[in-house]
């Protein structure tokens, strides 16, 4: 396949900025800021991230078309509040039902992500790849983890697909994921998944798309095994 050249100084900004979206993302999810919160100012967050301003309205340009945040001239950025997935009851959302669900959608959402994945995509899943190599916690880790699936969704460039792997992903905040998730944990699960998290990202930059289809069935049906007690 051929790829359009890119101007390396606007890759490098881009890739800047992806970074930054991938850190106020982790932000958003740990519950920085509430729901429906007002974010600092861009002054405020371009001095406490050390980035140029452009670089941060890129990087929230980023979030507000991920509904992350929603953005109003004279009154700043808030975070946006999520509503509840349409027609479905979280209590009915079991992990195991999640799981089955993820294995239908992902393998395929994976796919999609190699045929439209951009440089940007790429690099936000590089920082969380980066994140989750030096995560100190099973906490940290789960958050990077999350971030790159979201990372997947997002590289579809589809709307409903990111819509469903967002509802999916809701679960994750719930205590008994939680439970089910630390259970299994030990440095060397963790650092099998991992090794699973960049399988994934390396067939994506490679364009194979029968190679991401295959390490996400595999990462998906290791997490499976492991909440179930295998």
């Amino acid at each position: 396949m051929v790829h359009p050249m890119v101007d390396p100084v606007k890759a490098e900004d881009a890739s800047a900025a992806s970074r930054l979206q991938s850190l106020l993302e982790q932000a958003l999810l740990s519950g920085a800021w509430p729901e429906g919160g007002r974010l600092p100012t861009e002054r405020a967050l371009s001095a406490t991230y050390g980035v140029a301003r452009n670089t941060l309205r890129r990087a929230l340009d980023g979030l507000e078309r991920a509904g992350l945040v929603e953005r109003h001239v004279g009154r700043g950025t808030f975070r946006r509040t999520a509503p509840p997935p349409a027609g479905l009851e979280e209590e009915a959302l079991s992990p195991a039902a999640v799981m089955e669900c993820r294995l239908l959608l992902e393998p395929e959402l994976i796919g999609l992500a190699v045929l439209r994945a951009t440089p940007a995509d790429l690099a936000r899943m590089q920082a969380c790849l980066t994140g989750g190599d030096t995560a100190g916690s099973l906490a940290e880790f789960e958050q990077w983890d999350a971030a790159l699936h979201d990372a997947f969704a997002l590289a579809t460039h589809n709307a409903a697909v990111l819509g469903m792997s967002r509802s999916l992903a809701q679960v994750r905040q719930r205590s008994d994921w939680g439970q089910l998730k630390a259970r299994g944990d030990t440095p060397a699960h963790r650092a099998r998944l991992q090794a699973q998290h960049h399988e994934m990202v390396e067939a994506l930059r490679r364009r194979d798309r029968d190679r991401a289809r295959q390490a996400m069935k595999a990462h998906l049906r290791l997490i499976q095994a492991v909440m179930a007690g295998e």
